[in-house]
């Protein structure tokens, strides 16, 4: 769903789908490379980032549904894809259990974190760990809630 609650995805198979909230008709829809388990449509409408059983993350023109960039980064299955709210990023979260963020401008990988135990925070949080021991936290809306580096 976008953060403005008007746009349903809808993955299954090779295909994500886009779903007027509103009047609950099919707006568009598109087929993908891979059997797709997550889509998330950019904050501006422009592009949507998808991902699924073959490990890589696809970046797609929501107009056309012109593939724009693919990307391997994950050692397993990707079974979340979310833009941060601003849209500047978007995150996969990995069956292997890593999150990795993406730029979206540039695409290439923000940072591989390693999922950790989770804190007693009573949200509905993920938490994660870098290779620099610096952690994040990433609440339901998908956007960071701290990064703190561990102290030595």
């Amino acid at each position: 769903m976008t953060a403005d609650g008007s746009i349903l995805l809808v993955t299954y198979g090779h295909t994500v789908s886009f779903w007027n909230t509103e009047t609950y008709e099919k707006m568009k829809e598109f087929q993908v490379p891979s059997q797709v388990n997550s889509a998330s449509l950019h904050p501006n409408k422009s592009v949507f980032v998808c991902g699924g059983e073959d490990f890589k993350m696809y970046k797609f023109e929501y107009e056309t549904g012109n593939e724009l960039e693919s990307f391997k980064g994950h050692f397993g299955p990707v079974h979340c894809v979310r833009f941060s709210p601003d849209g500047e990023l978007y995150a996969s979260g990995s069956e292997d259990g890593t999150l990795r963020l993406w730029q979206t401008v540039v695409g290439k990988t923000y940072g591989l974190w390693k999922y950790v135990q989770p804190m007693e925070t009573g949200q509905n949080e993920t938490n994660a760990v870098n290779d620099e021991d610096v952690s994040a936290t990433l609440g339901s809306d998908a956007t960071p809630n701290n990064a703190v580096k561990a102290e030595a």
